[in-house]
């Protein structure tokens, strides 16, 4: 993590002409635990990357592309080597989003970086929002989604997921085709019917098929601009209105998908 701030200082210093700005800010998530997050807004891109590393060394990026209204949120995973597993394992899920559930990347980029030693506390909890993952995307065909799913997910070409009914919204975005996006998925097709399957958490069988479920929280973003109401004179009953700060919020992601057998079945501790 400590790369990471010091490469966020040197966008922001030598890279902000550029249309590029960078914060850290210090979080306090759900548990009362403190983390760092890195937030990137890329105006040239229409984009914005939050990063955390959680205390179990989980890491998170949510990466907004708001021109398609796209969402990629990576999960690497370490493994348990003694175990015979991989040293780290990617996950990425790849979900519609609304562009006004965010602050845009012109707004993010004019924010300052202001007391970095104070510890946050988002001022609203968005909840948890439950996302059936019924699809995989083919990385070489996931430029039509967009053209961040490939760089982001480059490592993880078996799981990297999304669902019918967020190719069925991309679908409506302007510039997106829905022949072109089924060409990028394919089902997540397995024998059992996943209404037979249980949760892998309470399976008993190793090798058992099972729906395994991902929670990912994302503590502290900028979700809307907070206006102000003021007289223009002294003496004037004219109301206008002024940007005068930040909404945060706090939210969380289900994703459920079904795999093979438990033991491909990941989650953060």
């Amino acid at each position: 993590m400590t790369s990471k701030i010091k490469s966020c200082i040197i966008i922001f210093i030598f890279f902000f002409n550029y249309n590029i700005s960078c914060l850290v800010v210090n979080v306090k998530n759900q548990n009362g635990g403190i983390i760092k997050e890195i937030i990137n807004a890329n105006i040239t891109d229409d984009t914005i990357t939050v990063e955390l590393q959680l205390l179990d060394s989980t890491l998170i990026t949510q990466h907004i592309d708001f021109t398609k209204e796209v969402q990629i949120v990576q999960v690497l995973l370490l493994g348990e080597e003694e175990r015979g597993q991989k040293p780290y394992q990617i996950l990425c899920f790849v979900n519609h989003i609304h562009a006004n559930e965010f602050i845009s990347p012109d707004a993010m980029a004019k924010l300052r970086q202001k007391n970095p030693g104070t510890i946050r506390v988002a001022e609203e909890n968005k909840g948890a929002f439950n996302v059936t993952i019924d699809m995989k995307i083919k990385l070489k065909d996931s430029s039509y989604i967009s053209q961040h799913v490939g760089s982001l997910c480059s490592e993880a070409s078996d799981t990297t997921f999304t669902s019918k009914i967020d190719i069925d919204k991309w679908a409506l975005v302007p510039g997106m085709y829905l022949g072109n996006l089924l060409q990028t998925v394919e089902y997540i097709n397995y024998k059992a019917s996943k209404s037979n399957l249980k949760l892998c958490r309470d399976t008993g069988k190793v090798w058992s098929q099972c729906l395994c479920t991902m929670e990912v929280s994302i503590p502290w973003y900028p979700c809307a601009l907070k206006f102000c109401k003021d007289h223009i004179g002294k003496k004037s009953t004219v109301v206008e209105s002024y940007r005068c700060g930040i909404q945060t919020c706090a939210k969380s992601m289900n994703f459920m998908y079904s795999v093979k057998h438990k033991q491909l079945c990941l989650s953060i501790e």
